[in-house]
Order: structure tokens, then sequence, then C-alpha cells
């Protein structure tokens, strides 16, 4: 069996109060006899509150401040409320009135709302899928230094969705966003240097991506890092390294990093043979679905390797694998099938 790593994905990151982001607010026409500025300071006011309520995890509380900001079409407002209900916090989940929101306080100029309407198109959450207003919309974002737009629209290009396919744009807009510090940029940009075909394909450059994005504990990051210390692609190869990522990719509970971990185990590479802890390990990502560690663990069931020998169960967890797409599995069952 062979190491496995992920693909690259869209960066669908919407920061919201209550975790990292802040607000500053935007000043609003003024009502009445109040001024632009005393309405604004209001609004900052009223902002912060919300901030400091879903900093304290009091959702409902963030919703009923909001709701007058909404009302008058506050675009900070708008997109947190949005959020809010996109996550069903404090209100009810509702993608449709998220995605209402969004769209409303990106056309009113709000980058982090640009970003999330162009996710909302992107992933058809609350409207219909349509990767060519996504790519609009991240544009938008992305032309004002939103990180996450920036990396979005790189994986558009990346995969031709919504734009003519361009990995030359692919690499400039995940290099913004990387260079930003964004690891999910980082990662994607590391995996395309890593993958692509043709020019752009440089080992030397992905694993620099790569282990920017792998020190923030990137989980993704750190299991790609190990594929490429096990295979030696822009480093010597050097297993006890590869180990090392795999381990720590493995323990934010990546199945992909589990699998790898148990395969270290199992054929002994940077670490001693121990086909207990490599049981351990394919049993913890086939929990979580991963076909080729269901078909793993059924051998070792099937050979008593680090288990006693259970053909019953070494069965069950073909089966799975099987249902899930493992070639391997598929053919036992077939060659099982025939010989009934």
């Amino acid at each position: 069996m062979k190491q496995k790593h992920v693909a690259a994905a869209l960066c669908l990151i919407m920061t919201l109060a209550g975790g990292t982001a802040a607000f500053g607010a935007q000043a609003q026409p003024a009502e009445g006899n109040q001024t632009a500025a005393e309405t604004g300071t209001a609004e900052a006011a009223v902002l912060k509150e919300v901030q400091t309520a879903l900093d304290a995890g009091d959702a409902e509380k963030a919703v009923e401040l909001l709701k007058p900001l909404v009302k008058r079409q506050h675009p900070e407002a708008m997109y947190v409320m949005g959020r809010l209900a996109l996550e069903g916090r404090g209100t009810r989940r509702s993608p449709v009135y998220a995605a209402t929101l969004f769209q409303n306080a990106a056309q009113k100029g709000d980058i982090r709302a640009q970003n999330a309407i162009g996710t909302a198109y992107a992933r058809g959450q609350g409207v219909k899928r349509h990767y060519g207003e996504a790519a609009r919309w991240f544009r938008k974002a992305a032309e004002q230094g939103h990180a996450a737009a920036q990396c979005n629209l790189a994986y558009l290009y990346s995969q031709g969705r919504g734009v003519r396919k361009s990995q030359d744009n692919a690499v400039e807009w995940y290099s913004r966003a990387a260079n930003q510090g964004l690891a999910d940029a980082q990662y994607n940009l590391g995996r395309l240097y890593m993958s692509v075909k043709g020019d752009l394909q440089d080992d030397v450059k992905a694993v620099h991506w790569l282990e920017k994005a792998a020190e923030q504990d990137h989980p993704r990051a750190q299991n790609v890092l190990g594929y490429m210390y096990a295979e030696g692609r822009g480093y010597a190869q050097d297993n006890a390294k590869a180990l090392q990522w795999y381990q720590r990719a493995a323990d934010h509970g990546l199945a992909e990093a589990q699998y790898n971990l148990g395969f270290m185990y199992e054929q002994g590479r940077g670490v001693a043979q121990d086909y207990v802890k490599a049981v351990e390990w394919y049993r913890k990502a086939a929990e979580q679905g991963d076909a080729t560690a269901q078909y793993s663990l059924g051998l070792m069931y099937d050979q008593g390797t680090g288990v006693p020998a259970n053909l019953s169960e070494a069965n069950r967890w073909y089966r799975l694998a099987a249902k899930n797409g493992d070639p391997d599995a598929r053919a036992i069952i077939r060659s099982q099938e025939r010989g009934k």
C-alpha cells in the first residue's frame, strides 16, 4: 500500500467575532438629528458589545444586539448575523437567510461578506451553486487584500471553475495569500508546486510552503510534508522526520496521517517495526471511514498480524473498504463471491 496525502481545497475561511475577528465599525448615514459621527460612534459601541457577547459565548445576546443594525442595513452587522445564521448560533440555522445577508453586505463593500457570498456560491450554500458568481465576489475581496478570498480565487483558477483554468494565475493568487501568512494558502500553494505538470512543478518550492503551513499546525500540510520526507521529494529522504510529521498530523485526528503512521509502523520505516501500533493507527483511520486503512486493518486480521487472526472481522473491514472504493478490497470481495 502507498502513503496518502490530501488534495488542495477551497480556503473556506470566514472569521467571526468570538474567535479572532474584531470589529471596525463603518459610519452610516445620520438618522434624525444625529450626525454621521454620532451614529458611527453609537454603532461602534453596539458592535463592541456584540464582540464581548460572542467572546463570552452568548450568541443569543449578540443576535439581539445585532438586529437593529441589521434592520438599518449595517454591512458589518449583516455579515456577522449571516455567520450566526449559517452556523445556527443564537438564531435558527438558515443558509438562505445567511446568503441574503452576505449578499447585501457585500454589495455595500464589506470584504468579509464578499468572500462569504463567494463561498456560498462556490458551495451552493443558501444559493444555487454558481462558480462564475463565486469568482466575481472572490475577486472583489481579493483585489482589496483579503487573504482567504485570494486563496479561494486561486483555487478556482487551479480547477478552472468559473474562470479559465490557469495554474499561473493560481500561483499568483495563492502566493499573495500565502505571503500574508494564511496557512491554507501556503498548503494549497505547496500542493500545487508538488503536483502540477510542466515548468511550474517544483518540489523545493513545494516543501518551502508546506513547511510554513505545517509550522502553523496545519494537519494536512504536516501530513504531506511527512510524505515528502518519506519519498525524498524536496528533501533528502528521511523516514524519521516523515514519522514526526505524520505523528503531529495524526494527533490532530487526520485520517490520512493516521493511516500513514500505521504504514510506517507496519513497515518499520523511521521506527522499530510494531504491528500492534500499526493496527492501532489503522483502526483510528478506519473508524473515520478511510478506505485504505479499512483494507489494511482487514489484512491485519486476515493474517493475524498485530491482532489475533479473525476472518469474520477481516471480512467486515474488507467489505467496508470495498464499499468506500478501495480497489484491493473490491478484488478480495469479488474473489470470495466467485468462490462461493
